[in-house]
C-alpha cells in the first residue's frame, strides 16, 4: 500500500515559493490501480516525485508498504526506492545495445531481488517476466526491433523487476496510438490484480479511466472531485 498523508510541497520561486501540492491525501491499495489526471502543471509530476522518495514534501507524510519514507537517510531512501517501488517511465528510455531480455536482467542485478548474483535464475526470471507482459519469442530483440507497444511492455517488465510492493506509471500511453496504448494499460491493470502491487498511474488520456479501479483529479495542486471519463 502507498498513502500520502496530508503532503504539501514548495518549490522556489524567485522571491517566494509556488505550491506544487497542497495537502495532499491519497491512499493506492494492494492489487487496484489508482489513475491521477489533471491538467498540465497541477502537480501530477511533484505527486509520483514524492511518491517514488525523489523529493522529500514539506509537511506530511509518505508511507510506504508500511515504511514511513519521510525523514529517511539518502541511502535509506534509496534502498527502498530498489526494493520496494517499480517506476513505469514515460518514455521507455532502452539502452539501444542490449536485448529486451538484457533489459530486464539489468534492472534485475541493480535491485536486491532473491535471485540476484545468480546468472541463471536471474536470466529465467526476465524470460518469465517478458512472457507476461506478451514478449514471448521477442527477447533477442533490441529496441529499433521492437514496436512502441512493445518497447512500453519492456518498460513495464523492468519496472515489475523486483518484485515492488508499490508501481508508479508516468504517462504510459503518450507516444502510442490508442488501439497500443489501451492494451498497455489493461496489462498495467491485469499485472496490478495479479501481483498485488499498488499501483499510481498518471494519465492524460481520460478515455483509460474505465480501465481502472478509481481515479483521482489534481487542480492546482489539490485533489478534486474524482475524475470522470
Amino acid at each position: 500500500m502507498i498513502t500520502l498523508d496530508d503532503v504539501t510541497l514548495t518549490y522556489p520561486d524567485g522571491d517566494g515559493r509556488v505550491t506544487a501540492l497542497d495537502r495532499v491525501g491519497l491512499t493506492g491499495r494492494p492489487g487496484t490501480v489508482t489513475g491521477i489526471t489533471g491538467p498540465s502543471g497541477s502537480g501530477k509530476s511533484s505527486l509520483l516525485a514524492v511518491a517514488a522518495t525523489l523529493v522529500a514534501p514539506d509537511a506530511g507524510r509518505v508511507v510506504i508498504d508500511g515504511v514511513d519514507a519521510v525523514g529517511l537517510s539518502a541511502a535509506e531512501a534509496s534502498r527502498l526506492r530498489r526494493t520496494r517501488i517499480g517506476i513505469m517511465f514515460q518514455q521507455a528510455n532502452l539502452l539501444p545495445s542490449l536485448t529486451a531480455l538484457e533489459q530486464v536482467q539489468v534492472m534485475n542485478e541493480l535491485g536486491e531481488a532473491g535471485s540476484r548474483g545468480r546468472r541463471g535464475a536471474v536470466r529465467e526470471q526476465a524470460r518469465e517476466l517478458l512472457a507476461a507482459v506478451g514478449l514471448a519469442g521477442l527477447e533477442g530483440r533490441r529496441p529499433h526491433q521492437l514496436s512502441g507497444g512493445q518497447r512500453q511492455r519492456v518498460n513495464l517488465a523492468r519496472a515489475l523487476v523486483n518484485q515492488p510492493a508499490v508501481l508508479l506509471v508516468d504517462e504510459p500511453t503518450s507516444a502510442l496510438d490508442s488501439v497500443a496504448g489501451a492494451a498497455v494499460v489493461e496489462l498495467i491493470v491485469r499485472l496490478t490484480a495479479e501481483r498485488g502491487t499498488a499501483t499510481l498511474l498518471v494519465t492524460h488520456d481520460l478515455e483509460h479511466l474505465p480501465q481502472l479501479d478509481e481515479a483521482v483529479q489534481l487542480v492546482d495542486g489539490r485533489v478534486s472531485t474524482p475524475a470522470a471519463a
